[in-house]
């Protein structure tokens, strides 16, 4: 079952069955405790993150790197799907694959998350040429 997870040192949150041996922001070895939601969403909104479209798109830059898929390099298709993933963000409060529609369901929902799990996706699993559902990202070439 996951559970939220605080860094007594940085109160670095993070989500999961157990959490990390050594904290990924501050560097502190079992520095985690088992806190409840409510305080999680209380340390975790204590620093408001700005994000624009242009942090997303260096984000998912960097989350390809070293990874058997990329970017597309259909720059529309890129302008028009942030733009898209923003859109539901400031309507439904996360960044929503912008092809998929979410059920209001905040465990189903959280799949839905752009980067999402593609790699299991019909559109990707065993295609040469696969891609996550929105084309977003796609299998580099061998």
């Amino acid at each position: 079952m996951k559970r939220y997870w605080r860094c007594f040192v940085c109160n670095d949150i993070h989500y999961g069955v157990k959490p990390p041996e050594i904290c990924p922001t501050c560097g502190v070895r079992h520095a985690y405790v088992e806190v409840t939601s409510e305080e999680a969403r209380k340390v975790g909104s204590l620093t408001e993150v700005e994000f624009t479209e242009a942090d997303f798109r260096t984000a998912i830059e960097r989350f390809t790197e070293g990874n058997e898929f990329r970017v597309t390099n259909d720059k529309e298709r890129i302008d028009m799907l942030l733009a898209g993933i923003f859109n539901n963000e400031r309507n439904h409060g996360l960044k929503y694959c912008p092809c998929r529609l979410a059920c209001r369901d905040f465990a189903e929902d959280l799949k839905i998350v752009c980067p999402c799990n593609f790699l299991v996706h019909e559109t990707y699993k065993g295609k040469e040429d696969g891609e996550c559902w929105c084309g977003l990202f796609i299998r580099r070439k061998k």
